[in-house]
């Protein structure tokens, strides 16, 4: 049955997915804030983060910083929810703080991961590639969990991809999927690597194994993938799965034009960078 959809992004070629966090563990150099109040100002904020509540725990903790400015492992928890709610230049600077007051040879693990791919993260969204690639492979060098490997991999992949890096990042990309088979942002991001250097063919069957997932997203690049192989039927086909007729049409009609622009030189690079930032709004579907 068709879904109910608003300001549905049609790619994802810069899609990053997920975030470091440190969750509540400390170590023992991060100095806590004194006084009962500014403690019980953390233990909020760190619910408010807990609980999906990121702007009001970015609020207290940006009091708490005012008040005593915050160091360590407070400071990376502080930034790491700014990058989720204010612009990449606010979380690039907390970031840059935490480097400047650290040496990374002596932090805790998770810290030093949630360092580099934080700064990893603010610069590839600043547009600075190469620093993201640095600081991506800083934090690839600690042991983490598979589900944050993967999320690493993925955003070294998209700074790569970003320096015209393609078959680097189709390598990142693929180890990502390799401990995250599942992971759409990865499964998007190559698909869309691969159709950049127009192989369509491989981008189809990696995109067409995933349609078991029932990402939207996934089926969308699917059917640009079959547009840009001149394959309109199917392409509309997958659409309906997901829209209702005059909502795949429309899309439909875009990739056509995407494919006719490209047809008139216009650079395949640039062409899927553009659908991939064009979001689709649509009216709710019942």
């Amino acid at each position: 049955m068709p879904r109910s959809l608003t300001a549905l992004t049609l790619l994802a070629l810069l899609t990053l997915g997920g975030c470091t966090s440190l969750g509540s563990a400390m170590t023992a150099h991060s100095a806590a804030p004194s006084g009962q109040e500014a403690r019980e100002a953390l233990k909020l904020a760190r619910v408010l983060r807990d609980n999906g509540r990121l702007q009001g725990a970015f609020e207290v903790y940006q009091r708490l910083d005012q008040r005593t400015p915050l160091k360590g492992a407070y400071l990376l928890e502080y930034a790491s929810v700014a990058a989720a709610v204010r612009p990449a230049r606010d979380a690039w600077a907390l970031y840059d703080r935490a480097r400047q007051q650290s040496d990374l040879a002596s932090l805790d693990p998770a810290e030093r991961q949630a360092l580099c791919g934080g700064l990893g993260r603010a610069a590839l969204a600043l547009g600075n590639a190469s620093s993201a690639v640095q600081h991506f492979e800083c934090a690839l060098k600690v042991d983490g969990d598979r589900s944050q490997r993967a999320q690493l991999l993925n955003g070294l992949g998209v700074a790569r991809t970003q320096l015209g890096q393609r078959p680097a990042a189709r390598e990142a990309f693929q180890q990502a999927l390799d401990l995250e088979p599942g992971y759409s942002a990865a499964t998007n991001n190559l698909a869309l690597s691969w159709l950049a250097d127009g192989e369509r063919t491989k981008a189809i069957g990696l995109l067409n194994a995933a349609r078991h997932t029932g990402e939207v997203a996934l089926q969308l690049n699917l059917a640009l993938a079959w547009v840009l192989d001149g394959h309109d039927d199917t392409a509309l086909r997958i659409l309906e799965e997901n829209l209702e007729g005059q909502y795949a049409e429309a899309i439909l009609q875009r990739f056509q034009a995407t494919r006719e622009r490209i047809a008139q030189g216009a650079p395949l690079d640039s062409e899927l960078l553009a659908a991939s930032q064009q979001p689709l709004t649509l009216a709710s579907q019942d």
